[in-house]
């Protein structure tokens, strides 16, 4: 084979390998060499290292609903970094994606890197179609966990009981009955899942068991909630705890809240 020969045909396959590795095959794909890995687990550390003891409370920020509303949501974090220096953290409740594609997971992604302070997800019912569950899941974690910080425990988890075809299992109220037994390392819970309880996207078989079991235990101090693209605030009668849910990024709003000394301080509608 001649040099020239020889050299075109290396020029070929070299653009060839150039060329697969930038193709996405599918818009169904789970991940792509770019996609961020374990993000909850991630920012959970990131948060108990930056933990100040000298001060008992808790702040962050509740918000949900981000898909498609970029712009939007490049506003809030906007604010959020200059308006809350003292923010502990952020609760993206739900709905990053609209369609359960990894690039509107990714695209969510990287606007959040902006914030200064950590957020963590939850899964809501858009990002489990498509092959949303496993992008979610590679991309965020398990659907189902906690964690303490300040002495609060986070119960967090999927309650999403449409996609699931209201089959009596989500939220799983066993594990979340179990999460709820705590030592007096905390001193208040709260739960945080997608769908608020009094939604028709909520399996019903399950509203009572679920606002009852909230209700059973003196320190849980309310149960987040997003999906509705409000800001309302709900109470069983079974007792005491606020089912809230917060307005959606779309609409530009999200909730305010501080947790200390075991109690529930506010929970403020904040518009941007």
């Amino acid at each position: 084979m001649s040099s020239l020969k020889l050299s075109a045909l290396c020029a070929l396959l070299f653009s060839l390998t150039i060329g697969c590795n930038n193709l996405e095959f599918s818009p169904n794909q789970s991940f792509d060499r770019n996609s961020p890995i374990d993000l909850n687990a991630k920012n959970i550390a990131k948060l108990n290292n930056n933990i100040n003891n000298t001060d008992d409370t808790v702040r962050f920020i509740l918000t949900g609903d981000t898909q498609r509303s970029y712009d939007q949501a490049r506003a809030m974090i906007a604010v959020v970094n200059k308006n809350y220096p003292k923010l502990n953290f952020v609760l993206l409740n739900g709905d990053i994606s609209d369609f359960g594609l990894l690039q509107e997971m990714e695209w969510v992604t990287k606007i959040y890197e902006d914030l200064k302070a950590p957020y963590i997800t939850v899964i809501g019912n858009h990002d489990l179609v498509a092959n949303g569950l496993n992008t979610y899941k590679r991309m965020f974690g398990p659907l189902n966990f906690s964690f303490i910080f300040k002495k609060v425990k986070f119960i967090l988890h999927d309650n999403n009981g449409r996609e699931y075809n209201f089959n009596g299992k989500i939220p799983d109220l066993d594990w979340i009955s179990k999460e709820i037994q705590t030592d007096n390392s905390v001193n208040a819970i709260v739960a945080v899942g997608h769908i608020p309880p009094t939604s028709t996207d909520y399996d019903a078989k399950l509203k009572d068991g679920y606002e009852t079991l909230l209700n059973s235990n003196s320190k849980v101090v309310a149960s987040f909630h997003a999906h509705e693209n409000t800001n309302k605030i709900h109470f069983a009668d079974s007792g005491p705890v606020p089912f809230i849910t917060s307005n959606a990024v779309t609409n530009r709003e999200f909730l305010y809240v501080e947790i200390a000394n075991g109690k529930l301080l506010k929970y403020d509608p904040i518009s941007y």
